[in-house]
């Protein structure tokens, strides 16, 4: 593509931004989460689920953890340094993403929402971090970048079919509202993929990974209403010092898509009574897969999508 020099320039100047603050989150993840680091140097944790006979749910999340098996066993680095190189490319590619899915912003919003994603990325893991969390906000960058950009209807069609199979294979969970996403938001054609995640499951569990057991409780609603964990998660601050300082912006933006974009939200609850029963609420990384889509609706927040396309099957 022919860029004016001035456009080439700035181009430049955002690569080389978001390579320093790639690296920086791929440091300050490794200085963050030393103890974690060390952990897998005496339990193999990640070890045994390269080797697929892990535990669960992380057994179900292969795919994001596949780049790091191949750092590992493939180049033979040593695991923290894989995670390093792992949350620095990928890293990389998860800020440029986010950067053109975020073309109806303006530059000064969009480049805060590139630095405040690298600066708040280890705080969002603060009590559940897992190494493969990037590769999983890539995949959904990806997906949103699909059903945003992609013209043709059968290519989009067909490319957001095989994003909810490899994020069926990475969070079912963030598979099954990207699919209902799909649906609400493009053409209700997109509802075939809905029983992917929930098929994948089944696979996974009961045929490929039969002998994973979960390590965790499955029911957290009780440690959850309790309010414990989220009292004791610096982000919980942060998170609630925004809010008070945006709450113009923020009402304005939920105002403006809620009307459009009514599903959204009612996906987003239905997200957060799942995790409030077998998730932690404080675990703010579990909701990293909603801000792609967050820039989907605002890029369609003047304009009613279309609902009704042909299907291309």
């Amino acid at each position: 593509m022919d860029f004016a020099p001035h456009t080439r320039f700035q181009d430049g100047i955002r690569l080389i931004a978001h390579a320093l603050l790639a690296i920086f989150v791929a440091n300050a993840a490794n200085k963050f989460f030393v103890a974690d680091l060390d952990h897998e140097e005496t339990t193999r944790f990640y070890a045994r689920i390269f080797m697929g006979v892990g535990d669960a749910p992380d057994q179900y999340r292969i795919l994001p953890l596949l780049p790091l098996k191949f750092l590992c066993e493939g180049l033979l680095l040593p695991f923290h340094y894989a995670v390093l190189l792992y949350n620095a490319v990928l890293g990389f590619a998860v800020l440029e993403l986010h950067w053109r899915l975020g073309k109806s912003l303006t530059l000064g919003t969009r480049w805060a929402l590139s630095f405040g994603l690298a600066i708040l990325y280890i705080y969002l893991q603060y009590t559940g971090w897992r190494p493969d969390t990037m590769g999983l906000l890539l995949l959904c960058a990806l997906s949103a970048l699909v059903i945003k950009e992609v013209r043709d209807p059968s290519l989009r069609w067909g490319l957001w079919g095989l994003g909810i199979l490899l994020l069926s294979w990475s969070r079912a969970d963030v598979a099954l509202i990207y699919a209902l996403f799909g649906t609400f938001y493009r053409s209700y054609n997109y509802a075939w993929y809905i029983p992917v995640p929930i098929a994948s499951q089944i696979l996974l569990q009961g045929y490929i990974f039969p002998k994973a057991a979960y390590y965790s409780k499955t029911v957290m609603l009780l440690d959850n209403l309790s309010g414990y964990y989220l009292v004791r998660n610096p982000a919980t601050y942060l998170i609630l010092a925004a809010m008070v300082a945006f709450w113009k912006p923020l009402r304005g933006f939920v105002a403006d898509t809620f009307q459009k974009n009514r599903y959204f939200y009612l996906l987003m609850l239905g997200y957060l009574i799942l995790v409030l029963v077998i998730g932690r609420l404080n675990e703010y990384r579990l909701y990293l897969p909603f801000l792609p889509l967050w820039l989907v609706i605002f890029h369609g927040r003047k304009s009613k999508q279309g609902s009704n396309e042909a299907s291309p099957v």
